[in-house]
């Protein structure tokens, strides 16, 4: 189902990051387009230690480490959907329906249920699953619980904090109003910053098609279902959960759309921080429940009705990772070789230029046939000029990079028709020296390393 796919997405920022922590020398030009998320999260810090305590190559540790957020997760769903339910069927039910659909899309929040790479954000949601349990029991450690998520992810915690507050007491917490005491609401609006955020839509609800607005709103009617099934079974805990839940998120989504509509024009704190995203965690609070009430109601201990939902539900899933990376292997275990002709341009980058190495690619390459979103910095542990891709995520957070990001990508607009004059111009302006043009390439340009889709080259 889930396949794992290494420097894709958001890893095209934090593994660079974590790369950077490892060997100082790498990354000598471009490092503030992914650097400045260290100082918000201990995540780089920590899976950079753990590299040099452990003493497993990186590729092996961000694997197993992978594969521990994944079943954190699905232990503290079993933790959670344990106390609202007392049928067996229904908790392992409720546990397989997660895991079946661990990257379903979050409405148009631009997330998934968890993510194909390592990635803080998953970590972040099993910490506040623990958070969730042990607030419903009213156990201290639920603190402890949200101070990890913040280590992992602070905006998930901020968001996940309010719904906990709200699920656990009925309304704001300290520790909430701690949380947001911290954010500076009075950033005033960077009209480079907003050229930025222009292709990004899922920060501004108001762009969202009909159908995101209908993944946003089911989860909230479905759970005030479960709160009726639950007040009509006598099973308290799922009631609440679910009622709170329904609440905390409607709450959430009408903010969500003021702060980032109607406040944009003064400030542009909260469209940095992406308010909509206060889904993610009702989304897998309601998957849980969801399969719960299939496995209490549909599926009891019939092993065939089982076999009907999750054979084809998997297969599904299966089928629509292999449509988001056909280029790709669908699982990429630490040593194998990769498949991708860009990967494999890449990690020929990182063995055969030197580490001062200055790189130049299309501003939107990871669009390009056959790229698969994976970032070049990753693999090729070499500096490159901003693309108009992920590292507009350091800017939609970081505004202050807005001015750079526009000067470097505005420079190569129209890369399709770029000659070796231009390149020269670039070599001439920022001291880029290497290329990675896709084939038949540009005329005059040296290529040591060329595949049926790129070529990798030198600026003379």
């Amino acid at each position: 189902m889930q396949g794992y796919h290494v420097g894709i997405e958001d890893m095209a920022v934090y593994l660079p990051a974590i790369k950077k922590i490892i060997n100082p020398q790498l990354y000598p030009y471009d490092a503030s387009f992914f650097f400045l998320y260290t100082r918000w999260t201990l995540f780089h810090q920590t899976v950079a230690a753990l590299a040099r305590i452990t003493h497993l190559s990186l590729e092996w540790l961000m694997f197993v480490l992978h594969i521990a957020s994944i079943f954190l997760i699905l232990l503290a769903c079993f933790q959670l959907i344990r106390k609202c339910f007392s049928e067996r069927a229904a908790q392992w039910c409720g546990v397989a329906f997660v895991a079946a659909l661990l990257t379903m899309p979050v409405a148009g929040t631009a997330l998934f249920i968890t993510d194909q790479h390592l990635h803080p954000r998953n970590f972040a949601t099993a910490f506040l699953l623990f958070a969730v349990v042990a607030a419903l029991e009213r156990r201290p450690v639920t603190l402890l619980w949200i101070v990890l998520t913040a280590l992992c992810h602070p905006t998930m915690a901020v968001y996940g904090t309010f719904h906990i507050a709200i699920l656990a007491y009925g309304s704001f917490s300290a520790q909430t109003t701690a949380a947001f005491s911290g954010i500076p609401f009075g950033v005033p609006p960077n009209p480079i910053w907003r050229k930025a955020m222009a292709d990004r839509g899922y920060p501004y609800p108001y762009s969202w098609p009909w159908y995101e607005w209908l993944g946003a709103l089911a989860p909230i009617a479905f759970l005030w279902l479960f709160a009726r099934i639950g007040r009509r079974e006598s099973m308290a805990w799922c009631e609440r959960v679910c009622s709170r839940l329904a609440i905390s998120t409607s709450l959430g989504i009408v903010i969500a759309v003021f702060v980032s509509e109607y406040l944009q024009t003064q400030t542009q704190t909260w469209a940095r921080f992406e308010p909509m995203r206060i889904l993610h965690f009702p989304y897998i609070v309601f998957l849980l429940f969801s399969g719960g009430m299939l496995g209490k109601y549909l599926l009891r201990d019939r092993s065939l009705r089982w076999a009907a939902l999750f054979i084809p539900l998997a297969f599904a899933m299966f089928h629509f990772q292999r449509l988001e990376f056909p280029s790709s292997h669908h699982i990429e275990w630490p040593g194998r070789a990769p498949r991708n002709s860009w990967v494999q341009a890449f990690v020929w980058v990182r063995e055969n230029t030197p580490r001062s190495a200055f790189f130049a690619l299309d501003p939107r390459y990871m669009h390009g046939p056959g790229e698969d979103y994976y970032g070049f910095r990753a693999y090729a542990e070499r500096s490159a000029l901003a693309d108009n891709e992920k590292d507009t995520s350091a800017v939609a957070v970081f505004p202050d990079l807005a001015w750079q990001w526009n000067l470097e990508v505005t420079d190569r607009e129209n890369w399709e028709q770029f000659t070796l004059a231009d390149f020269e111009r670039l070599k001439k302006k920022y001291g880029v020296t290497w290329v990675i043009v896709v084939r038949p390439g540009v005329s005059g340009l040296s290529c040591p390393y060329a595949n049926s889709e790129v070529m990798v080259c030198q600026i003379p």
